[in-house]
Parts: structure tokens; C-alpha cells; sequence
């Protein structure tokens, strides 16, 4: 085992729940899969910024995979227009890098336009401590919810979804059940929505939640997508949703974004409420990696990034890899690295406009930082100095 490799299982050992996720089949060409997925994985505010090496590419998949691969021929990006907040700085947010209690926290996703959804890291172990809503614009924080100590019976809270005017998230339980919890956006006592075995396939748990309506919806990372009500009650399969994902609610889809490599991640989803359904297009000598409900991101028959409609038109090609490996967020933005011949720092670029904003990350020996992304697209989060940096990619017309 290299140094490097003995920094990363370090860096990320209780990453693995919110670190950005990887497609299966990646750009690069695989070196090593080296499975470690924990029967509970662990909601950890390190992950708010992802460590990749800069002579390989490292990553932890959402099920707790580590993926070791070559960096293709493909140049990086070039250096950004400028920092991030003088190109967009209508879209830049900040917040203390510390929470109350002087515990470390992380922006999960956005309750509002103006207000955030914190978690805080227990000091000892990492795992969520409280849940608050931040406001973004007075800097004023509000307790939601405090969690117990992680034990048997209650396992770590992770998966957080907002939307209805609740808060949703999953536990998991040595014997292999995730627990479905609600509260209060304005915060109350947490409550027991129904429960699901998770005792096949690997027990890696539950893969992305969403609120839809007055309902909770979520799939398995093994596949299959349930829904259960928010007022409580029987766990339920959705329609045709056996070994599906759920990408973004109405939209589900497979293959799914964990396991061994399969294929274009997404390449075929559903509408639940309409039927329709997309399946993705891939030319001779393509790899398209993932898509999303729009958009796919990929490699041409070149080597070159590209991203297009699923149906395979309007595809552009990208000044240099996605190191997010995901569909443009907002369909138009990607993290990408730039540097002239060697890593340099870490850029967000626009695909509709060519616009760029430097992210203020540089290399650091062999590693490279990434942002936190959460699952809705809309939100990027890292940290800089003392401070979180924060950029809602809604506010950039």
C-alpha cells in the first residue's frame, strides 16, 4: 500500500456517506476497485471538501467504494477568468466555518433561497451532531434537531432531504434496518416514519431521499425506490420501481450510481407520474459516464469531455475533465481542474457562457480538494481558511 493510499483511508474514514459520488465507468482508465463499503456508513463533515491525488484520481463512491485510476492524456482546464466571487458574485455566499459549540459544520443543502441547512460534527467522532437552519443573509443560526450518540439500536444520520416544510434522513441499525425519520423544518421532537430491511445485497443502505408532496420517496443502493407517508405508516414500493434509483423526483432510473462498473450510470429512467421514458445516446467509440435528467457527461471517440442531451444532441465538448464526474448542475456547471501541464487549483466553469471563477484551492503536495456537492445539483460548499464558502448556482442567470 502506497503513502498516498494509506493518506486517503485516513482522510476519508467516515467520508464515505457525503462525499461527491462517481459513476462506475469513469473517464479514466481503472487501475484498482477496491471495495470497502461499511454495514454503516457514517454521516462525516470532512467530506465537505473531497481529496483527490494529483498524480491519480481518488474518490469514495457513496457506497464506500475507492476508486484508483490512471489520469487520462486529456489536458486540464485552463486557469479560470477570475476568483469565483468577482465573476459571480451575486451567487457566493459565506459562513463561519464553526458552528455553536465551536463544532465544525457543513452547508448540507438549502432549506430557501436565503437559508441553509447545517450539520454539525460531533467532536470526537464526526458523526452529525445537530441539525440547524442558517441564515445566510443575518448570519443568525436556529437549532432544528440534536441527534444521540450513534449506538446498536440508533445508528448515524445521514441522507438529509428538505422539502413540504420537513426535514427528512435515515439511521441504520446493526441488524441491518434503516429507520425513516422526519422533523420540523422549524424544529420539534424527531419522529419514526416506518422502517426497511437493507439486509440484501451488501447492506450499504439507502442511496438518495427526496420529499415529494406529503411524501418521503427513496431508493436502495441495491436498487428499488419506496415512498412512505410523511404522517407515518407502511414502507411501499413505487410503481415500477424495482432496481431503479431515484435521480430527481419524478425521475427514476438505472443503472445506479454504486457497484462494479455497468454501464452509463442513468442511461435509462422513468417518470413515475407520466411514463415517459429516456434512454441515453451513445455514438461508436463514446463513454458517457452519467447522465441526469437532461444532460450526460462522457468521453468522445477522441478522448475528449463532452456534454450533451440525452438524445444526443447539442454536444459540446469541455476544456478539460469533470472532477466531479456528474452532469453539469443547473445543466451548465462543472468543477474541473485546471493547471498548464501540471494540477494547479480547482475551477468552476459555465458551459453556456464560458465563463470561469477560480475556487481558491491549490495543490497541496499530491493532493487536490473538491467542493462538497449535494444531491439536488444547486449547491456548492467548501471550506476556505476559516470560513464556508458557499455558491448557489440558482442565483447565476
Amino acid at each position: 500500500m502506497t503513502d498516498v493510499e494509506d493518506t486517503l483511508r485516513s482522510t476519508f474514514g467516515q467520508a464515505e456517506d457525503h462525499a461527491p459520488r462517481l459513476p462506475a465507468t469513469l473517464a479514466e482508465r481503472l487501475v484498482v476497485v477496491h471495495r470497502r463499503r461499511r454495514r454503516r456508513a457514517r454521516t462525516a463533515l470532512a467530506a465537505a471538501a473531497v481529496v483527490l491525488a494529483v498524480g491519480a484520481t481518488f474518490a469514495v463512491t457513496r457506497g464506500g467504494d475507492t476508486i484508483t485510476a490512471v489520469t487520462a492524456a486529456q489536458p486540464l482546464s485552463p486557469k479560470p477568468d477570475a476568483p469565483v466571487e468577482q465573476v459571480w458574485p451575486q451567487a457566493v455566499l459565506e459562513a463561519p466555518a464553526k458552528g455553536p459549540g465551536g463544532l465544525e459544520w457543513r452547508a448540507d443543502t438549502l432549506i430557501d433561497d436565503r437559508t441553509a441547512l447545517m450539520v454539525t460534527a460531533a467532536a470526537d467522532a464526526g458523526w452529525a451532531a445537530a441539525l440547524y437552519a442558517y441564515d445566510l443573509d443575518s448570519g443568525a443560526s436556529r437549532e432544528i434537531v440534536t441527534f444521540p450518540r450513534p449506538g446498536d439500536e440508533n445508528g448515524y444520520a445521514h441522507g438529509f432531504a428538505v422539502g413540504g416544510g420537513h426535514v427528512v434522513w435515515w439511521t441504520g441499525s446493526k441488524d441491518r434496518v434503516a429507520s425513516l425519520w422526519t422533523v420540523p423544518v422549524d424544529g420539534g421532537k424527531p419522529r419514526l416514519l416506518g422502517t426497511r430491511s437493507i439486509k440484501e445485497g451488501d447492506g450499504s443502505g439507502i442511496d438518495r431521499m427526496a420529499v415529494a408532496g406529503d411524501r418521503l420517496v427513496f431508493s436502495l443502493y441495491t436498487g428499488g425506490v419506496f415512498s412512505v407517508p410523511l404522517a407515518g405508516g407502511t414502507v411501499e414500493p413505487v410503481g415500477g420501481g424495482a432496481g431503479m434509483h431515484l435521480l430527481s423526483w419524478p425521475w427514476i432510473g438505472t443503472p445506479g450510481p454504486g457497484g462494479e462498473p455497468h454501464g452509463t450510470v442513468y442511461a435509462r429512467i422513468v417518470n413515475v407520474e407520466t411514463g415517459e421514458t429516456r434512454t441515453a445516446v451513445t455514438e461508436p467509440g463514446e463513454q458517457i459516464q452519467i447522465c441526469g435528467v437532461t444532460l450526460c457527461v462522457g468521453r468522445s471517440a477522441e478522448g475528449r469531455s463532452i456534454v450533451r442531451h440525452r438524445d444526443g444532441s447539442a454536444s459540446k465538448s469541455l476544456p478539460g475533465q469533470v472532477a466531479l464526474m456528474e452532469p453539469p448542475t443547473q445543466d451548465r456547471f462543472f468543477v474541473s481542474i485546471y493547471g498548464d501541464g501540471r494540477p494547479e487549483g480547482v475551477g468552476l466553469y459555465d458551459v453556456d457562457t464560458g465563463a470561469s471563477g477560480d475556487l481558491g484551492f491549490r495543490a497541496e503536495g499530491q493532493m487536490m480538494r473538491l467542493p462538497f456537492g449535494e444531491p439536488t445539483g444547486r449547491l456548492l460548499s467548501y471550506k476556505r481558511g476559516d470560513r464556508l464558502h458557499l455558491i448557489d448556482l440558482s442565483r447565476i442567470r
